[in-house]
């Protein structure tokens, strides 16, 4: 089983041991942070308004194995954003699939949202058929590009989970 607690500055040597590539760190965090992860980074993300990070527990092993963002938007909107399973040893495991899930369950039972939202990349085969499983679709508009650092170009697209 999975369960979700707030993510805490005590918490931050668990990401940054993680040790993400620049890459990785891209993948999950967007342009929250840079490579490579620092301590004053994640301090300065845990003060974005409107956003409740988590760590996501193994209740079996009590092993932190990756964490979540959850943003609270206007029109009763919760987006999901810098979800990774960090610890490499728990991927492939079925855990993104359970972690996703109950990031689903908090966004619309604890915090009564119609709407959950994510963006993922277009490349990012895995991560797309785990969120169709859930009950997410893909949204008829446009993919954003991101730029990185080396000059790459990856493309993101909105997926919509709707609580029925």
């Amino acid at each position: 089983m999975i369960k979700l607690e707030t993510f805490t500055t005590n918490d931050t040597p668990v990401m940054i041991n993680w040790n993400f590539s620049a890459d990785e760190l891209f993948q999950f965090g967007g342009d929250a942070f840079t490579h490579p992860l620092q301590e004053e980074q994640i301090v300065d993300f845990l003060k974005t308004e409107n956003s409740m990070f988590f760590k996501a527990i193994d209740t079996e092993s009590d092993v932190v194995i990756g964490v979540g963002e959850i943003v609270l938007m206007e029109d009763n909107i919760a987006k999901l954003a810098r979800i990774v399973i960090g610890d490499r040893n728990s991927r492939g495991k079925g855990y993104g699939q359970r972690m996703m899930t109950v990031f689903v369950q908090y966004a619309t039972e604890i915090l009564k949202r119609e709407k959950v939202i994510l963006n993922v990349f277009e490349w990012n085969i895995g991560a797309i058929k785990c969120y169709k499983k859930i009950g997410f679709t893909f949204v008829n508009t446009p993919p954003r590009s991101f730029e990185l650092p080396n000059g790459e170009i990856w493309y993101s697209k909105q997926m919509d989970y709707t609580r029925e």
